[in-house]
């Protein structure tokens, strides 16, 4: 029996359209069962996780192609109730698929994968004196710049769910930056989305969405 991998996105699993990438960087070897953080609610109950002002937020859209942003209290909650319901159907690989800060179980059995436990590694493991990110929104700068503080981050913002033009401009601002390699700090960053950038900035793209579901197959 093929092994499977269960997969928390942070919309909605029937927008399968924007998951075809993901599936096939797990086949053959492993079945993507995939989820979404808003799955059952309707738009109106999705819009009541925005965040309040200055609180902690993810960015996504939903099956109706709405741009959304999630207060980081609510992401949390929905994440541990998908993880149990994927636990029940008997999936116990599971990957987070988001870069933001999550909780680990106090009962992990080491199966879970959160996108931030294991990018951190990754990127001091590049040895590079600074280190370029792109996050979506303009709001979520400060926090990163908490988070990655020690990798002394240039952070920029762009939205992979918004103006393809933004996303050029926000790599073109990159050229004469002293850094190396950009991240596309969300998993909505696709690889076409990493090669725009790459293309714009001149610089190497790091692609969260396309290095750990390499890595995760490559462990099994």
């Amino acid at each position: 029996m093929k092994k499977r991998i269960g997969v928390i996105c942070m919309g909605e699993s029937a927008d399968k359209k924007n998951h075809q990438d993901l599936d096939a960087r797990f086949a053959p070897e492993l079945e993507m069962v995939l989820v979404g953080l808003l799955d059952g609610l309707e738009p109106a109950q999705q819009r009541q996780l925005a965040p309040a002002d200055g609180e902690s937020f993810i960015v996504t859209n939903n099956a109706q192609g709405e741009n959304l942003q999630i207060a980081e209290h609510h992401a949390k909650r929905l994440v541990n109730t998908w993880i149990q319901r994927l636990r029940e159907q008997k999936i116990d690989r599971i990957l987070i698929l988001c870069t933001g800060a999550f909780d680990r179980p106090a009962l992990d059995d080491g199966l879970l994968y959160i996108p931030e436990d294991l990018l951190y590694g990754i990127l001091r493991g590049l040895g590079q004196p600074r280190l370029g990110f792109i996050v979506p929104e303009p709001e979520q700068i400060a926090d990163s710049q908490k988070q990655y503080q020690d990798l002394h981050p240039i952070i920029k913002s762009a939205s992979p769910y918004k103006s393809i033009e933004l996303l050029r401009e926000t790599a073109r601002a990159f050229r004469d930056e002293p850094v190396q390699i950009i991240i596309t700090d969300c998993m909505g960053f696709t690889a076409e989305l990493g090669q725009i950038v790459a293309e714009e900035s001149g610089k190497q793209v790091f692609v969260p969405r396309v290095v750990l579901p390499n890595l995760i197959k490559s462990i099994f």
